[in-house]
């Protein structure tokens, strides 16, 4: 035993802060596999929690910073919706009303499922994304941002997919460019999100540091494929993780209500 932890604990919360990133990266959803496993390996729920988010925002990061490198994070935007996407996140932070486990699985499965089918509809039934960025944002584009950064800081899971799916209707952008985007808000919320949950002592530091050096791999690695591969690739991808996640969130509330 090293550090009140078993050697293979380190090991396997090294490989999952890896997947998770990489998952994360190219997608969303990665969560709703490095949760499951942390718990399982015999972290308190609120501890794997904040664990986990150590790595995700290393990941998230270090997969933004790479995309940044080769010239897809469209700054002017970034820097736009970085003060709702901060604002919504310092609200976030303080929200303590309790989600009823059982209505957020449900509700986050359908919303999922719904835009997996809007994604991959040959008529946009919201009518078609602008060819070029818009050049002010609107209030409804202000609120929109601001409430998915609330969600993303205090819930996390799913909040990939749905940004994904905003970032896409308000740019215009290919998805290449929109995950550059998405990983660098991402990242945003994510740091406000930590670093209160490091406040209040939800981190397990020694498995945090070995997840974070999983994801950061995780992270590049996710980043070199979907630049690789190509935007064919990565709407594929999202639409296999987004089945997925929405199935296994249908199965556990399903567990639940049985």
């Amino acid at each position: 035993m090293i550090f009140g932890y078993e050697w293979y604990q380190y090991i396997a919360f090294f490989g999952v802060g890896l997947l998770a990133s990489a998952i994360n990266s190219i997608a969303g959803g990665g969560s709703t596999i490095s949760l499951p496993v942390m718990i399982f390996l015999g972290l308190p729920p609120t501890i794997a929690n904040g664990t986990n988010r150590i790595g995700l925002f290393v990941g998230n990061s270090t997969s933004a910073v790479n995309l940044f490198k080769h010239g897809l994070l469209n700054r002017k935007i970034y820097f736009r919706l970085f003060w709702p996407t901060l604002i919504g996140s310092l609200l976030g932070i303080l929200f303590l009303v309790k989600i009823d486990d059982r209505l957020f699985q449900g509700i986050l499965s359908l919303a999922i499922l719904l835009v997996v089918i809007m994604s991959n509809l040959k008529r946009d039934i919201f009518g078609k994304p602008p060819e070029t960025p818009p050049e002010k944002m609107s209030v409804l584009a202000f609120l929109g941002f601001f409430l998915v950064a609330i969600y993303g800081c205090i819930v996390q899971v799913g909040v990939g997919f749905l940004q994904i799916f905003a970032l896409s209707r308000y740019t215009g952008l290919d998805l290449l460019h929109v995950n550059a985007l998405k990983n660098a808000l991402t990242s945003t919320f994510l740091f406000v999100s930590t670093i209160g949950l490091i406040i209040i002592g939800k981190v397990e530091w020694g498995l945090a540091l070995c997840t974070a050096a999983g994801a950061c791999l995780g992270g590049l690695c996710g980043s070199r494929l979907q630049r690789k591969k190509g935007n064919k690739f990565i709407k594929r991808f999202i639409s296999c993780a987004s089945l997925v996640m929405a199935a296994i969130l249908i199965k556990d509330l399903i567990a639940q209500m049985f």
